[in-house]
């Protein structure tokens, strides 16, 4: 079990900058804009490069998630992507589409994953003193600023109930800052949102792996995992036709 949890985290936080990279090369490939000709062979050697990145998922997948994705079969193009048929196999490639789509629910699924992850470790820091766990004795830090938008000091002082954010000099910019914040992490409500988070780590992120890994079957691998949404799918839409 734990073991488990642990896993799905990893795969979780490891998925994200792997498609945010991936996001980041489709993203310049499809909108960076520039010289037609170019963006072409960007994009030939985009979906080239499809194939590599669909082995290098799947492996990773199958390690961390114990999933047991096979790998399409290898090479996908007979010719190179300079070529004409090389341009158009490529071009007609179902399964190198199909890795630019994983690319956009990976970078879904893991921003939502991080988000929860990141929310909870705060969660978990902020009861650890809400409920008096450590005890701040009037903790305090003081930034000087001298930017456009403002000039003064901002000070932070941390006490045992509350957390208060005070500005002291001039603004330049058109939105007023407060001159004073305060935040009571004590409160009911923060509280209550910080148990919301810890139970979203709980329950929501082995939801998440789960679709995850089920995605990358689905899109990227030569089979599909018997306990997939989409094989479930499949299974319930064959029993309606009975």
């Amino acid at each position: 079990m734990i073991k488990k949890m642990f896993h799905d985290r990893i795969f979780i936080v490891t998925t994200f900058p792997v498609a945010l990279f991936a996001f980041w090369l489709v993203q310049m490939t499809f909108w960076g804009g520039g010289f037609l000709p170019f963006m072409l062979l960007l994009l030939l050697a985009l979906l080239t490069a499809a194939e590599y990145f669909v082995e290098f998922e799947i492996r990773r997948t199958n390690k961390i998630m114990n999933a047991g994705i096979e790998q399409p079969v290898r090479p996908w193009y007979s010719t190179p992507f300079w070529s004409w048929d090389g341009a158009k196999q490529r071009i007609t490639s179902s399964k190198a589409w199909f890795a630019i789509a994983y690319v956009f629910a990976a970078i879904f699924f893991s921003s939502i994953g991080v988000a929860i992850l990141v929310f909870f470790w705060i969660s978990v820091a902020v009861l650890i003193f809400a409920l008096g766990f450590i005890t701040p004795s009037n903790w305090s830090w003081v930034f000087n600023l001298n930017e456009q938008e403002a000039t003064g000091k901002l000070s932070f002082i941390v006490d045992p109930g509350k957390v208060q954010f005070t500005f002291n000099g001039t603004q330049s910019i058109d939105s007023e800052i407060p001159n004073q914040m305060t935040w009571v992490y004590t409160s009911g409500w923060t509280i209550t949102i910080c148990v919301l988070f810890i139970l979203l780590n709980i329950f929501v992120i082995p939801v998440l792996a789960k679709h995850m890994r089920d995605v990358a079957a689905n899109l990227l691998g030569a089979n599909e995992l018997p306990e997939s949404f989409a094989s479930k799918l499949k299974l319930w839409l064959a029993s309606r036709k009975k």
